[in-house]
């Protein structure tokens, strides 16, 4: 027959504990510390109501807190004690009474994930006289509470939790535990208290030391700066979250600006760190010296929301941004001239990256730099400002193709709009010209780096150099006009039809025999107005400073190198392009011959010998050979470099100083 009524089991707790996390750090492991002198306000509070503040007294003693196999942390208080009504409420998980008091009736089982071994002493009014009670607490047994007679060690009303045998994972935290981290965090637990509420006097004692005041060393650390209150909707209701500032020396313990959840007047889950919102860990105040911002929110709406072990708040992570955001703003108001430091070392950088990239001003859109900055995270670095604008200027280069073809599709507003137009391409241009102007001056001086030694005593090869004119191994038809720098030559070659570096004419890899150009450009002469015929010209690089040169080795005779190299293109007939097409040759009518290397006295001779002259200029030397109908031209790369610069120095002089 099934009973008119019955009774519910009480809860698992063993497999509560199981899937509760605590994470394995400081704050984990001082977790039921905090819980005890938690619920030891609670008990001081009943017993002296509004003189709990002044009368009540909390101490806690730890000894060998780096050796885990004689830790030991006792909390010990003098409010009303494990009285009977504590006690029923003590045996009853996820008690009403907790509930009361903004707690969740867990907190003491919490203490498991920590310790094996926990002991509860008391002594407490009843009628006619005070009583006690002494007991380890083991919810692994069946029966929890293991009574002893033995006496507390204190002889007031109160109660004092022993915690001691820690679990072995935490072994390796216990042995690098500081004290004065331990401090910093218990008060840094109950700062809500120091901010808008009371606490009794708790003080903290390590092994045989004096003991230290929590609540005055803190109570004057901890002061309101700045206090109010915004709404957020949380499950579509409008919540008012309050908030409290302060300021904090910054120390090992107080690195960063901080946003801390409260719940139940004491911080809820680790800390949310601000460096990025506010654009750096710590401010500076008039002397130079660091400080941080902690802010503390609460709400009705955490309460109703926090989770059994008290270790989170059960909200959307989008409200827990929303909430930062919203707190981030209020202390950048609040500490505008510090906001106003950073914006303007941003400012700063961005300028010395424009500076290197100008063409990326377009991306600001006509504003200044300060009011571009002002918008953007204060966090963000020159890289950060660069990478936007880079994005931006391509969006101001697509925003204005649409304008000049709806401009062009719409005669009626075409005047109108094309003065518009036209200043913005104007910009543009201007913009792309300096930045290809800095690009060139670089180039130079890459080219003048390589002439010297290197740090193994020898001179670069002529690889790198010709690396840095155009790239080995392709063509015009994988390079476009701005990754190459024919310029350094001459400004007229890079607009050839077809140029090839440094690979044969049948287009595949090297043969033996193959006379192969540094450089060889081909043109079907269509500029000059003469298209029955191709030009050729081909550069030879040389090492810098090299002196080996013999006249008439072809090996070691650049002129005769010029030579056969043109002789064998002329008579390959075309060459074979990298995408796999042919550039033919309709009679070679011209040919051209340039020669870059550092005129020591073998390649003088050399040259004389051929009877190249240098009347018109003593750095260059020039022959045309009729027979051959060849003009070839031999230069330094002093004069290479010089010839360049005088081309561009226009340019530099107006964007250097120069």
């Amino acid at each position: 027959m099934i009973a008119e009524t019955d009774t519910l089991v009480k809860p698992d707790m063993v497999a509560v504990l199981e899937r509760t996390h605590v994470s394995k750090d400081l704050h984990g492991f001082l977790l039921p510390t905090l819980e005890a002198v938690s619920n030891a306000m609670h008990g001081i509070e009943a017993r002296f109501g509004d003189n709990a503040r002044e009368q009540g007294m909390i101490e806690i003693v730890m000894s060998s807190i780096n050796d885990p196999h004689r830790l030991m942390i006792s909390i010990t208080d003098n409010g009303v004690g494990l009285d009977n009504g504590n006690y029923i409420s003590f045996k009853t998980p996820f008690s009403g009474h907790k509930l009361q008091q903004n707690g969740r009736g867990f907190g003491r089982f919490i203490a498991f994930k920590v310790f094996d071994r926990i002991l509860y002493s008391s002594r407490f009014e009843t009628l006619p006289a005070s009583d006690k009670r002494t007991f380890r607490f083991d919810i692994n047994q069946k029966d929890e509470l293991i009574y002893h007679d033995g006496e507390p060690d204190f002889s007031h009303l109160g109660l004092r939790v022993d915690y001691d045998e820690p679990r072995s994972e935490w072994h390796e935290l216990i042995a690098t535990l500081d004290q004065g981290d331990i401090a910093d965090h218990i008060g840094s637990h109950f700062l809500p208290h120091f901010l808008y509420r009371w606490l009794p006097e708790i003080t903290i004692r390590f092994d045989d030391g004096e003991p230290s005041s929590i609540t005055t060393h803190f109570k004057n650390v901890f002061v309101e700066a700045e206090a109010g209150s915004f709404d957020v909707q949380i499950d579509d209701k409008a919540e008012k979250i309050d908030y409290s500032l302060t300021k904090v020396p910054r120390t090992r313990s107080f690195k960063n600006h901080s946003l801390l959840f409260a719940a139940g007047d004491r911080i809820v889950g680790n800390p949310r760190d601000l460096t990025n919102l506010l654009g750096q860990p710590a401010f500076f105040d008039n002397n130079n010296q660091p400080y941080i911002v902690i802010a503390v929110v609460r709400s009705s709406a955490f309460e109703t929301r926090l989770n059994d072990a008290r270790t989170g708040i059960n909200i959307f992570p989008t409200i827990v941004e929303e909430i930062v955001g919203k707190v981030g703003d209020i202390i950048q108001a609040t500490e505008n001239t510090q906001i106003a430091k950073i914006k303007a070392t941003q400012s700063r950088d961005l300028e010395g990256a424009l500076q290197e990239n100008p063409i990326l001003r377009i991306g600001l859109r006509g504003q200044s730099i300060p009011a571009y900055v002002a918008g953007k995270p204060n966090n963000w670095k020159a890289q950060d400002f660069v990478s936007n604008l880079a994005i931006e200027r391509y969006r101001v280069s697509r925003d204005l193709s649409k304008a000049i073809s709806s401009a062009a599709n719409n005669p009626d507003n075409y005047m109108a709009n094309i003065k518009d137009i036209v200043d913005k391409i104007d910009a543009s241009n201007k913009e792309a010209l300096a930045e290809y102007v800095v690009h060139r001056k670089k180039v130079i001086e890459l080219i003048e780096a390589a002439r010297k030694y290197g740090s193994n005593g020898a001179h670069a090869s002529e690889d790198t150099i010709h690396d840095l004119v155009f790239h080995r191994f392709s063509d015009s038809v994988d390079t476009d006009y701005f990754e190459h720098n024919l310029w350094l030559i001459d400004d007229a070659l890079a607009f050839l039809p077809y140029i090839s570096s440094d690979r044969a004419m049948h287009g595949k890899g090297r043969k033996k025999g193959d006379k192969i150009a540094d450089l060889a450009f081909f043109d079907d002469s269509l500029v000059l107005g003469d298209n029955d015929g191709t030009t050729i010209t081909i550069v030879e690089f040389k090492r810098p400073s090299r002196d080996n040169y013999r006249f008439g080795d072809v090996k070691h005779d650049p002129v005769m190198q010029v030579i056969e190299t043109l002789k064998d293109a002329v008579a390959a007939g075309g060459i074979a392009k990298t995408d796999g097409s042919h550039f033919a040759f309709r009679g070679v009518v011209r040919r051209f011959g340039y020669i870059v290397a550092d005129l020591k006295p073998s390649l003088v001779t050399v040259l004389r010998n051929h009877d190249f002259k240098n009347d018109w200029n003593p750095d260059i030397y020039v022959r045309y050979r009729d027979n051959e109908q060849i003009f070839i031209q031999a230069m330094g790369y002093d004069t290479l470099v010089a010839h360049a610069k005088k081309r561009n120095q226009a340019f530099f002089s107006v964007l250097f100083g120069e």
